[in-house]
């Protein structure tokens, strides 16, 4: 019994070693945040949206957008990198870190003024990053948050919500530079085929819009993802 007894406090102990694990690295990335909240708002007054994109360059050169969410926790940097891994495990800042950035899809040759730009962050289970991206599976969640804001060096663009979609990993959903009508057209109509909803926008969709795609994984099958269609507006 006692042996019994020693290996159950072992485990207990063990189990809440990990989970204090876990909890301080969230923390730790999270701090990371909202010290580069801070440098991007210095000098701005509490309510001016404005962000300091040369105080983010001197900290990270990746930094292409700034992406917020009003009434979600999306509030974030985004970079684009030479690759598609560097920023799955790294920090705005540099270091190292399981929440890792918001980032555009490497290949892509002109972000957030070409026709797509696809965004990928991770969906945290403390409910950081993308994680906010599964609220908008409910289209009541997405009446109650129509549009997103995405600031960028040459100004501030309102992104309304267009469709929610439910794909795998390897969805044609995640191409981009297209340079043909036909290729915008033949893209906007998949994701018109592949949405669970379309918002009352979907009419006014055409291949001169600019579309952004933000992505984050799901748990509802093996290589599940969730993406959020939104249309850029100045």
């Amino acid at each position: 019994m006692d042996v019994i007894i020693g290996c159950l406090a072992v485990i207990v102990l063990f189990s809440g070693w990990k989970v204090w694990t876990i909890m301080h690295e969230y923390h730790k990335d999270q701090q990371v945040y909202e010290n580069i909240s801070e440098t991007a708002r210095a000098g701005n007054e509490a309510d001016e949206p404005g962000i300091d994109f040369e105080a983010l360059k001197a900290v990270n050169p990746d930094i292409v957008a700034w992406l917020r969410c009003e009434g979600t926790v999306i509030d974030y940097p985004v970079v684009q990198g030479s690759d598609n891994e560097k920023y799955l495990h790294t920090l705005f800042d540099g270091s190292s870190g399981g929440c890792g950035t918001l980032f555009v899809e490497a290949v892509t040759e002109e972000p957030f003024r070409q026709f797509n730009t696809i965004v990928y962050g991770h969906h945290m289970r403390d409910g950081t990053m993308f994680a906010s991206l599964e609220d908008f599976k409910d289209p009541e969640f997405t009446e109650e948050h129509p549009e997103m804001e995405l600031i960028t060096p040459e100004g501030s663009n309102h992104m309304q919500i267009w469709a929610f979609v439910n794909q795998p990993a390897d969805s044609d959903i995640y191409a981009t530079n297209f340079h043909e009508e036909k290729d915008r057209e033949a893209y906007i109509n998949l994701i018109r085929d592949k949405a669970e909803y379309l918002t009352d926008i979907d009419d006014e969709i055409s291949a001169d819009n600019r579309i952004v795609i933000l992505s984050t994984c799901a748990y509802e099958y093996k290589n599940a993802r969730y993406m959020l269609a939104c249309v850029m507006s100045s």
